[in-house]
């Protein structure tokens, strides 16, 4: 683990001496170069054991010290230390870097021992302030289940990804949303094209050539002739028979060109690989998901499914202190055992945590991680298995699970839309090359990561076809994707900081990010396992607001290496579009159909 205070202490003593000899300038400067290399020594021995921030980054979004000290429960900071909530009620930001510092806050208190007022326990996100929901039911609905002692909470070992609507959906290398369209397939499930003679042949691949055309292979890597529109596209067939109108070009979707139709939709032949799938570690857990959400989110649920909350009945999440109070008197007038007098953090909000963990066999320093006791499926054949395409789920056990990603959405004054930040460990995976303001105001470019110690990848952010899909979900089983056997994938953070390279903002945005993660692992604690988790980003609507309506700012193209991973680069408000609702709107396959949240309309009341 990097010890970014004893750096920050060091690099204030330099400032100190330079102070006391100022009669002695070369030294003074001969002495500081000394402690620059030391730093950058410390920093480079750690490359190996996971994300190596720039030591020299502009300080432009940091807190003070007393300002870091004020928000532990104790007024100073501690090892593992309970933190507050962010004031979310009073939340009165002036720059980007306010929306940062409330990201930073959340996880700190996220991830705190839970204090006697919110019912005690090992972190806040398993207290009593905070409810899983379940997995959707054969009737399309989600349950709210409360935390209690040797309750085991629904950890899933995949995860869904869906577009505005519940739709599958990819994103391309651009970063553009398009819908999927299934197409035909032959008896080997491979893609079912003409060939000029009328004869129907199995694409095995799809490449494009220099110009951006399609070329199908059939399975023996022969190019084929294929029967073409007069714009020079395949005719194929979607699943159901109808004739699909396909572009004469093709988008890069995870590295690999895809045939396109004219209405931007993106054809796929294998169930599950854009709907969401499974994703499995270096050491060969598979990662497990969790959904929840905190006490005031699940009691404005409750009292707006039972009609409690009205005159005016909200349209949005709770933004205003008006708003909590309605939400605080369905809590205090619900039946037992939900009643509830007032709900102790409540100056968070509303707030949608999503988090991601694998297992901490054969993790070298599982102490640096946040950890849980958990239930999770086991698999026959095991997943490890050489060679192994399908395996089904046998059983379950017990075993404890270390927390390597998590997304943290949460509404805030005058941000009805809410503010979404997303973090992860930093051995997760290798960022590719990006750039950053220095200390001396010149452009300082940070190298891609190489390879070694990385949970999820083999390689470095050179890897040659990164974010590829291996495991897709059949009901209850695991299967291979087609021509891949069971395995770790290789992933990479393609935009390091949640900006993307083309971005004017691109370079300014790391800065920021890196900055108030260099400030923050400084000024926690030596030994506090929250110093090895890492702010990705943040993004929000300018000013607040729909997001079908407003600007997306902060770090608009950000993904968690561990949720996203087979849809980098991509945007929250892609996916959580308002579409005019800005809660859920219920029905559909996935449990809505539009609106901002995708959990919100599936999710029964607490109590009728």
């Amino acid at each position: 683990m990097i010890n970014f205070k004893l750096i920050s202490a060091l690099h204030f003593d330099c400032q100190e001496e330079a102070l006391s000899i100022d009669n002695h300038i070369g030294s003074r400067h001969r002495a500081c170069s000394l402690l620059a290399a030391f730093t950058l020594a410390f920093l480079s021995q750690s490359a190996n054991a996971g994300t190596t921030l720039p030591p020299n980054v502009m300080s432009t979004c940091v807190f003070t010290p007393a300002e870091f000290n004020g928000i532990f429960e104790s007024g100073s900071v501690s090892k593992n230390g309970g933190v507050q909530p962010a004031n979310s009620f009073a939340f009165t930001p002036n720059s980007l870097c306010s929306f940062y510092k409330w990201s930073a806050q959340m996880f700190l208190w996220l991830t705190s021992p839970a204090p006697s007022r919110a019912g005690g326990g090992a972190h806040v996100f398993e207290s009593p302030l905070f409810f899983a929901v379940s997995p959707l039911d054969s009737s399309g609905q989600r349950d709210l289940i409360p935390a209690a002692p040797g309750r085991s909470l629904p950890f899933l070992p995949l995860i869904s990804q869906r577009g505005n609507k519940g739709q599958e959906v990819v994103f391309d290398s651009k970063g553009k949303i398009h819908d999927v369209v299934r197409a035909a397939v032959g008896p080997n499930g491979k893609l079912l094209a003409r060939d000029r003679a009328g004869q129907s042949v199995e694409i095995d691949n799809v490449q494009a050539a220099p110009d951006g055309k399609p070329i199908l292979l059939d399975r023996a890597n022969r190019r084929v002739d294929f029967q073409a529109t007069r714009g020079g596209a395949p005719t194929l067939f979607s699943d159901t028979g109808a004739p699909l109108a396909l572009r004469a070009d093709t988008v890069l979707v995870n590295g690999r060109p895809q045939l396109v139709t004219t209405s931007g939709a993106v054809v796929q032949t294998e169930e599950g690989q854009a709907g969401g799938g499974a994703l499995m570690a270096q050491n060969g857990s598979l990662v497990f998901y969790l959904l929840q959400v905190n006490d005031v989110w699940a009691y404005f649920n409750t009292g707006m499914k039972n009609n409690k909350i009205t005159n005016p009945t909200p349209t949005t999440f709770p933004t205003l202190g008006s708003g909590l109070g309605q939400i605080t008197t369905v809590a205090q007038q619900a039946p037992a055992p939900f009643t509830k007098s007032a709900f102790p953090d409540n100056v968070a909000m509303a707030v949608e945590v999503k988090s991601s963990w694998i297992e901490t066999t054969g993790l070298a320093n599982p102490d640096d991680y946040i950890t849980i006791d958990a239930t999770i499926p086991t698999y026959n054949p095991p997943l490890t298995t050489p060679n192994n395409t399908r395996s089904v789920q046998a059983d379950t056990k017990q075993t404890k699970l270390a927390l390597v990603g998590i997304h943290i959405v949460g509404s805030t004054l005058d941000h009805p839309e809410m503010l979404w930040a997303t973090f992860e460990h930093v051995n997760n995976s290798p960022n590719p090359q990006y750039t950053f303001t220095t200390t001396a105001n010149d452009m300082g470019t940070q190298p891609a990561d190489g390879p070694g110690g990385w949970l999820f990848s083999s390689t470095g952010a050179t890897a040659a076809n990164p974010n590829n899909q291996r495991i897709s979900p059949e009901g209850t089983a695991l299967k291979a994707v087609t021509g891949q056997t069971i395995g770790p994938s290789d992933v990479v953070r393609i935009n390091p900081w949640g900006t993307a390279s083309s971005s004017a903002q691109f370079t300014s945005n790391n800065t920021d990010i890196v900055s108030l993660n260099k400030n923050v692992l400084g000024l926690l604690a030596a030994g506090d396992a929250r110093q090895n988790y890492l702010l990705v980003g943040a993004t929000w609507v300018l000013g607040g607001g729909p997001p079908s309506k407003g600007v997306i700012v902060g770090t608009p193209q950000m993904a968690n290496s561990t949720m996203e991973t087979f849809f980098q680069p991509s945007n929250c408000f892609d996916c959580h579009f308002d579409d005019g609702n800005m809660l859920g709107t219920p029905s559909g396959p996935s449990g809505f159909d539009g609106g901002l949240s995708h959990i919100w309309a599936a999710t029964r009341p607490l109590f009728p």
